[in-house]
């Protein structure tokens, strides 16, 4: 059976120009399928009806191939053609008879989408496996609730857990409306590590997907890709989780749901943190502004990005920002919000050792170094899901 890196090549070898010619006009439909079967797909992995269903419903995402669906269609099938006639290969059997076969919508309402996934979970799911659905706030300074998204957790009779991100649009199939696709997920060992069998798949920004895997021995790999043609524009080339803060904190924030906070490694960090800024203030410690700046910073960031609206989190931020203005107006400053202070913070080795931070200097609280903050009291624990009592939510 054909792969689709043997396709990826072939398809490499029709974009780009033979000997003596010039360098032909790329064409946007088989440029994305290239890019897809390079980037969003294992490499070696068989050719199959599955693959250029994933690929569709991927693509009618964008508004782009929503609106040039034909073209899009035809050139897919006029290059798997000219594949099989060049290689002698088989080829699958196209996912739908004609682009009409796949109609697009998007929900109006979280209500409907909720409905629609349950009916997917009802076909996905194992007989002993616990689920539980859950609704996640999309951020950044246009998101609205419109935007909002269903994750979908889901504990097998192992203990492993798969998360699916839903967002709103749909499609009509074979006269059944359905999620249009399924594949950002993430996939974690029964110890809540990240499987490393399986490849992850989360958007780290609108209309961009990171495809990532944990390796043992070399930590984080994978890409990152963006647009609707699927072009590379970024690698995790190792390392842990921190070195890459376009993974770390989309991922931080899926995991909030499911990851007790009080005893997550990245929240007890930067809870501790903010306490011990206020603390540095009353003290009058001669670096207490720089440390609380940084400290603030951090907190922002974490709170915009991850722990979206957390009230301790909010609380801290908020008493260690008045208490900032106090110690600026009494040592004679001009009064600027920490958020513009954008100056990588230089902090002494000795200031962090004695907090017992163990940082070094220069990169104390600028990068998300490591798992860094916590989830808040007992009545503070948003929706979250113990491993070993997942819950299925009661239908809406």
């Amino acid at each position: 059976m054909a792969s689709v890196t043997s396709l990826a090549s072939h398809l490499l070898s029709l974009l780009q120009p033979a000997a003596g010619e010039t360098i032909p006009k790329v064409d946007a439909a088989r440029l994305a399928f290239y890019h897809f079967l390079k980037n969003l797909c294992d490499a070696g992995e068989p050719l199959s009806t599955a693959v250029l269903d994933r690929f569709f419903r991927r693509s009618l995402g964008h508004s782009h191939w929503a609106e040039n669906k034909d073209e899009l269609f035809a050139e897919v099938s006029a290059c798997l053609q000219h594949f099989s006639n060049q290689h002698s290969e088989p080829i699958p059997l196209p996912p739908f008879s004609s682009p009409s076969d796949l109609q697009v919508l998007k929900a109006e309402s979280h209500r409907t989408l909720e409905k629609v996934v349950d009916e997917w979970i009802q076909h996905h799911q194992g007989p002993t496996d616990q689920v539980r659905m859950l609704k996640i706030a999309s951020s950044g300074p246009n998101a609205g609730a419109s935007d909002d998204k269903l994750l979908v957790c889901r504990l097998g009779a192992d203990r492993s857990l798969s998360v699916h991100i839903f967002d709103r649009m749909l499609c009509i199939r074979d006269g059944r409306l359905e999620p249009l696709s399924d594949d950002m997920a993430v996939y974690y060992n029964p110890d809540l590590t990240l499987d490393a069998n399986r490849p992850s798949q989360i958007e780290t920004a609108p209309h961009t997907v990171a495809r990532f895997r944990v390796v043992p021995g070399q930590g984080f790999r994978g890409v990152q890709v963006r647009g609707y043609t699927y072009q590379k524009v970024g690698a995790f080339d190792g390392g842990e989780l921190h070195r890459h803060p376009m993974l770390f904190y989309p991922l931080k924030r899926i995991e909030q749901f499911f990851v007790n906070r009080s005893t997550d490694p990245m929240y007890v960090e930067l809870t501790n943190l903010l306490e011990q800024a206020s603390d540095l203030l009353a003290r009058k410690h001669p670096e207490r502004v720089r440390f609380a700046e940084a400290a603030v910073e951090r907190g922002r960031l974490a709170f915009d990005q991850v722990f979206i609206d957390d009230r301790l989190l909010r609380l801290l931020i908020e008493n260690l920002e008045r208490a900032l203005r106090i110690e600026r107006h009494e040592l004679g400053e001009t009064s600027v919000s920490s958020s513009q202070n954008s100056q990588t913070v230089e902090l002494s080795e000795q200031v962090g050792n004695k907090l017992g931070l163990n940082l070094t200097a220069g990169h104390e609280f600028i990068e998300p170094y490591g798992p860094d903050l916590v989830e808040l009291q007992e009545a503070e624990k948003c929706e979250t899901i113990a491993p070993l009592n997942l819950e299925r939510s009661p239908a809406p």
